[in-house]
């Protein structure tokens, strides 16, 4: 097989540094990242008004005692 000369073709090439550095993602990562906030924002929410009831709750069961 015969290589191919990228250079010819307007490839430039990056390091490592320049890699890392280069964010990318589009459309797909704009989705992923804005189901990844909701679910955390779902999470939280689920978690604080759980913690929220078993509290009244608690108080409920020994304010009673």
């Amino acid at each position: 097989m015969k290589n191919l000369e990228l250079k010819n073709f307007g490839v430039q090439e990056m390091n490592t540094a320049e890699m890392s550095t280069i964010e990318g993602g589009g459309i797909l990562g704009d989705l992923v990242s804005g189901l990844t906030k909701e679910v955390i924002d779902i999470t939280t929410n689920f978690v604080k008004s759980t913690v929220s009831f078993i509290g009244s709750t608690l108080g409920t069961i020994f304010g009673s005692l």
